[in-house]
């Protein structure tokens, strides 16, 4: 699957905000082949390999939900990836629901909180059988 970014995506709307999605918690990688795209040339790891691997990375194996897949590392300010400048990684590399979130101006009118959306196809539940799917393969 090629993962596309949202064309809602709106930087201009999310450096105003100043990433309070960000300030809440990581989005994750939805798609396996679009993160080893990305992160290691294709190449597909197992979960032990992977684990070993995301540290240098930034990165971290998020399994809350019983299903390993990687993350960015948590802070107790959000996402690791977060910096006052807005996000460090490239759009191309940023996690697939940070991609697919809706941006909603009403976010701008509230002290705190965040009422942007994530389309229910970008849902951690989706991530989670994606990866699910993946590690039954490798």
């Amino acid at each position: 699957m090629v993962y596309e970014q949202s064309t809602s995506l709106d930087l201009l709307l999310c450096k105003r905000c100043g990433g309070r999605c960000c300030q809440g918690s990581p989005g994750i990688w939805l798609d396996p082949q679009r993160f080893f795209d990305l992160f290691f040339a294709g190449k597909h790891l197992t979960v032990e390999q992977l684990t070993e691997r995301l540290p240098e990375l930034g990165l971290v194996m998020w399994g809350m939900s019983g299903i390993p897949l990687p993350a960015p590392l948590s802070l107790n300010s959000g996402c690791g990836f977060h910096t006052v400048d807005g996000c460090s990684l490239t759009v191309a590399e940023r996690p697939c629901q940070c991609l697919a979130l809706i941006p909603n101006q009403k976010t701008l009118d509230q002290p705190q909180g965040c009422q942007c959306q994530t389309p229910a196809e970008s849902s951690r539940e989706v991530g989670n059988q994606r990866w699910q799917d993946y590690w039954l393969t490798v």
